[in-house]
């Protein structure tokens, strides 16, 4: 018989940050279900893929496919979970380096081996290929 999947055995490991933000590029991630307007949505009764986001896209040319929590806030602006334009605002003020080309999200899903099986490995491989310095995580 197959034991139930228990997250709290996988921890995220703690690496110190030892860069100044002023050098350091940074790259959002997210579980809120965030997604480039042009780009297909997400499938809302659970979707383990997740999506590139080009770092050159505002918030206004993104949406978010969730029903899982309440988008009040998120309907008048995407930053609530997916701060591109102060990011993008921090780099202008010189505050952090800028932003990787390539942003990334996650949509709902419950299939939680899947999830870390395949998707996160997946997910931390393109991250790693944008060269981030330091890595913003959001969630939905």
């Amino acid at each position: 018989m197959e034991k139930a999947l228990e997250l709290s055995r996988y921890c995220v490991p703690f690496t110190p940050f030892k860069r100044k933000l002023e050098e350091s590029l940074v790259c959002l991630v997210s579980t809120a279900g965030v997604r480039a307007k042009v780009d297909a949505p997400f499938n809302l009764e659970g979707d383990n893929s997740f999506k590139r986001i080009d770092g050159s896209l505002s918030a206004i040319e993104l949406a978010v496919d969730d029903t899982h929590y309440d988008h009040g806030c998120i309907d008048k602006d995407v930053n609530c979970v997916f701060p591109i334009d102060r990011l993008r605002s921090l780099a202008r003020e010189g505050r952090i380096a800028g932003l990787t080309e390539e942003h990334f999200s996650m949509g709902f899903s419950q299939a939680l081996r899947e999830l870390r099986e395949t998707t996160v490995p997946q997910l931390a491989r393109a991250v790693s290929a944008a060269r981030p310095d330091a890595v913003l995580l959001t969630g939905g």
